[in-house]
Parts: structure tokens; C-alpha cells; sequence
């Protein structure tokens, strides 16, 4: 799955906002049926995405979160989007956010239910349940991307401790790692302090996280910035990569690096990430 460093949620019922904005090279356009849509307005939100038109937008491809498929209306939300063709006005649904993810087997049941669309959407598998969390590997082990949602998560809790909130983030960044999927970062609901976006950006992206969530448009910024690869990256680590092959020892040790095999296997970890996922770069 393309690599972003922000996904920016647009509830279905406002998605002319979102035609209007167009397009950003470094932010994926996420259209939400979900948490952002009232019980009552769900059929509403639908009638919406399927009377979209993106033409004109520059918009390459959505991603839409559907709500659970253990509900009526994530069975409808899917069946939406069978009738599309898995498109949402005229451009592809590149990835579905399958929420309440609770195990491996869940996975395979979205995969299996969009397998007919001519170009079926690739699964990003929401970590915010306590059983998601135990099973992070099964899950990882057969999504195309992981999502942390915190919120969903504490709810489970009676308090939101903050040591099982750091073992949920550390296990599914962990996984998302040896599977080599993107792992985005919970949505912020600060949304007038730009410098506690950048804190808990900065935070995130030190844990593991590759992307994170944005809600509304003054986040998107800081986020982009913090999370964006930038061409001196990427560079580095193909010149490790490249000095360590041309090393007839094998190793060397300078006074800025050190050139030794678990270098050069995280070196390639990264450009294997951004490359395969063509990730924007500023």
C-alpha cells in the first residue's frame, strides 16, 4: 500500500468540500461513512458517495472507510461499493479502512467479499479493539496497512492507561514492520494548537508510525512536514547500501557511521518502504 504521511477524513456528507479542494501530492483523501456520519444519516452519506463526481479535482484514488460489516450498514456501505465498480466519482477506491478488526480471519472476509470488483481495494485493518491489539501479527499478517484508533481502544478501558496505550502502538507498529505495511498514526483531536499536533506527530513518528490522521485542515501541514521523506533520506540510505557492497571488508567505521550488515538491512528496509510505495518526497 502507497505510503502517505497524511490521510486527511472527509465525512460522505460533506464531500463537496473535498471537490473543491482538489488535490495534494503528499495527502490521501480519506472518505468516511463511518464515525463522522449519525446513526440516521448513514443511507444519506451513501446516496452522497454514489452521486460523487471527482472530475476536475486531480483527485488519483480515495480511500473510504466503511463502518463494520457486523452491522447492517457496513454490509451496505460494501454492497455501495460493489454497485460502483469500486470507484467513488469516477476515481479509484485505492484502499477500504475496515474498522473493529478483531482477528486475522476478519481480514480475509473483506478480501473476500471485494475480490469480484475488476480492481479490488487493497485492506488497511484498523488496530482499536483489545483483541486487535493481542492479535496485531494475524492481522498485519494479511492487511495491506495497519491504523491505530485510540479513541475505540480507551473505550474499552475503564481508564485510558497509558502503559497498555504504549504496548497497543508499540505491537502494531512491531507488526506493520515485519510485514512491511504502512502504520498510521491515530487522528489528533487538537485541532487549534499546531504545536501539540507537531508533539504528538513527532511522538508518533519516533514510535514507528509511517502516516497519521488528520480531521481538519489546519493538522495537515505539521503533519506532512514531520512525516515526509525527504531526498537526503533516501539518498543516505542508498549510499550506505552502495559504500557498504564497494567495502571489500565488509565493514568500516568512520567518525560519522558505522557500515555493518544491520545497517545496510535497515537501509534497505526504508527505501524498500518509499520505493515500493512510490511515497511522495519533498
Amino acid at each position: 500500500m502507497r505510503v502517505y504521511p497524511c490521510y486527511f477524513y472527509t465525512p460522505a456528507l460533506r464531500i463537496d468540500a473535498l471537490a473543491r479542494s482538489g488535490a495534494r501530492a503528499s495527502v490521501m483523501q480519506v472518505l468516511d461513512l463511518e464515525d463522522s456520519i449519525p446513526a440516521g444519516s448513514k443511507a444519506a452519506a451513501r446516496g452522497c458517495l454514489a452521486a460523487a463526481d471527482f472530475s476536475g479535482t486531480g483527485l488519483p484514488a480515495v480511500m473510504l472507510r466503511l463502518n463494520s460489516i457486523e452491522t447492517p450498514d457496513g454490509l451496505a456501505d460494501l454492497r455501495m461499493l460493489l454497485d460502483l465498480g469500486g470507484q467513488i466519482g469516477g476515481v479509484p477506491v485505492q484502499a477500504v479502512l475496515a474498522p473493529k478488526i478483531a482477528a486475522g480471519r476478519d481480514v480475509e472476509i473483506y478480501r473476500s467479499l471485494l475480490s469480484s470488483l475488476p480492481d479490488p481495494p487493497e485492506i488497511c485493518s484498523f488496530i482499536e479493539t483489545v483483541d486487535a491489539v493481542e492479535n496485531a501479527f494475524d492481522i498485519a499478517a494479511g492487511s495491506d496497512g495497519l491504523c491505530f484508533g485510540q479513541a475505540d481502544l480507551v473505550a474499552e478501558m475503564y481508564r485510558p492507561d497509558e502503559s497498555f496505550l504504549a504496548h497497543a502502538r508499540a505491537r502494531l507498529c512491531v507488526a506493520a514492520a515485519k510485514y512491511r505495511l504502512p502504520a498510521i498514526d491515530t487522528n489528533s483531536f487538537e485541532l487549534w494548537d499546531a504545536e501539540v499536533i507537531r508533539e504528538q506527530s513527532q511522538a508518533a513518528k519516533r514510535c514507528g508510525f509511517t502516516g497519521k490522521a488528520a480531521i481538519h485542515p489546519g493538522q495537515i501541514d505539521v503533519i506532512v512536514e514531520t512525516f515526509s521523506v525527504d531526498q537526503a533520506e533516501l539518498d543516505g540510505y542508498l549510499r550506505t547500501i552502495e559504500d557498504y557492497e564497494s567495502n571489500a571488508n565488509g565493514f568500516a567505521v568512520s567518525k560519522d557511521r558505522v557500515l555493518a550488515p544491520p545497517f545496510v538491512a535497515k537501509a534497505r528496509r526504508m527505501l524498500a518502504l518509499f520505493d515500493t510505495s512510490r511515497s511522495p518526497i519533498r
